[in-house]
């Protein structure tokens, strides 16, 4: 079953070919807040590369993570409505600006893009119901499942010592997996002691994903204490 903590590509070439002249490209490089939550722009954004995520709440958490393929801001140009998140790029993002009328166009005269959409926004609220779901869970195994969330959406990448994930905190990582941040950092620091993983600010290193796949599989799994 796709994960549907991550927003994944659901315009066809063709349709993209319809829609993309009308657009203009935009870059931004990690760590730039795209758009705010409360804001009355109404452009949306198609991810061409790189990764966003949505933040909201006090404090603030992600709800989900945009990557290659999604589109970003659909809601307040559909609604007309202020933005209902910020969106932050996680690392370097180029996308295609879209005015928010010509997507609504757009959406309106398409009904295979208007149930798309609707399936798009449908993954957004149940991936809102996933901690939820999951609180018999042991911590261990929602923070595996969270770390395995982040590697599916691509955003790792190889290093000697393993998969390097930038662009995720503590609070992040709570966040994904439905704990608080010092419930994360608590399991976070049983797997620096076993050599699963390490963390530094706003980023971390899975050495052994092999063993985070085993513990999201587990409801209790029984590290070294």
């Amino acid at each position: 079953m796709p994960d549907p903590t991550q927003s994944n590509g659901f315009l066809t070439q063709e349709e993209l070919d319809l829609l993309l002249p009308g657009a203009h490209r935009v870059r931004y490089p990690a760590g730039t807040e795209l758009v705010r939550e409360g804001d009355a722009s109404d452009f949306v954004l198609y991810l061409r590369r790189g990764h966003v995520k949505a933040l909201t709440g006090d404090p603030k958490s992600i709800v989900y993570i945009c990557k290659p393929g999604g589109i970003i801001g659909e809601i307040a140009a559909i609604r007309g409505v202020p933005r209902t998140a910020d969106m932050v790029a996680m690392n370097e993002v180029e996308a295609d600006l879209i005015p928010g009328d010509m997507w609504w166009e757009f959406v309106l005269t398409n009904r295979r893009v208007t149930e798309a959409v609707m399936r798009h926004l449908a993954a957004r609220i149940i991936a809102k119901e996933i901690p939820r779901n999951e609180s018999v869970t042991s911590s261990e195994n929602k923070i595996a499942k969270g770390l395995l969330r982040l590697v599916d959406a691509g955003i790792g990448e190889e290093a000697s010592d393993g998969l390097h994930i930038s662009g995720v905190t503590q609070r992040d990582l709570g966040s994904i997996s439905g704990l608080s941040r010092e419930s994360a950092s608590a399991v976070l620091g049983r797997l620096r002691a076993d050599g699963v993983l390490t963390t530094g600010r706003g980023n971390l290193t899975i050495h052994d994903l092999k063993a985070i796949e085993t513990l999201s599989k587990r409801d209790r799994p029984p590290l070294r204490r």
